[in-house]
């Protein structure tokens, strides 16, 4: 009987330590998250929050890039929607199954490399962007004083910020002048 209750009170022990340790980290959380917003208002800007995916879409080099790249995917999906049609007419007819076989193929392959190409695109223009982004996202936080620029995107860390912390206009519209300028 009295092992169950040294199980028991170790058991409680433990019990408290976790309760301890999860009402700790609520606070640290709630106090951070309050201290950013307290921080940036008796400090303005020190502390700032840009939404990522307005950011991104805002910037022009984005939009450029995204829009050289719709031409050249809706032509591979031009194509794609051809042989589609063509294996259609061909499954209509009395065509032999190796060629209906081999036109599967081709429209197999052809929406493969479309896939690819389109997850390809997506991510060459994800990393060049960023990359041009990133130096004038720093030139911009040092022009304006601010300690801290926080991306947010509504799926990360920041899920809501008041709007007097958040510059992504401000931000969009000093990006995209730079940008203009050939920074």
């Amino acid at each position: 009987m009295w092992h169950s209750n040294i199980g028991t009170l170790i058991s409680c022990a433990d019990l408290m330590r976790d309760v301890k340790i999860i009402l700790l980290s609520v606070f640290i959380s709630v106090a951070a998250g309050t201290g950013v917003c307290w921080y940036a208002g008796s400090n303005p800007k020190k502390i700032a929050v840009v939404d990522a995916v307005r950011l991104f879409n805002g910037f022009a080099m984005s939009r450029e890039m995204e829009a050289q790249e719709k031409r050249r995917l809706e032509d591979l999906s031009a194509r794609l929607d051809s042989i589609s049609n063509v294996l259609k007419m061909a499954q209509g007819t009395r065509k032999s199954e190796g060629e209906i076989k081999q036109l599967a193929y081709g429209y197999k392959l052809m929406k493969e490399r479309l896939e690819n190409e389109y997850s390809e695109s997506n991510r060459a223009i994800n990393t060049a962007v960023w990359k041009r982004l990133n130096p004038l996202l720093a030139a911009y936080g040092k022009e304006k004083k601010l300690n801290i620029i926080i991306g947010a995107n509504g799926m990360g860390s920041v899920l809501f910020v008041d709007e007097y912390c958040d510059i992504t206009e401000d931000v969009n519209n000093y990006i995209n002048k730079r940008y203009a300028e050939g920074n």
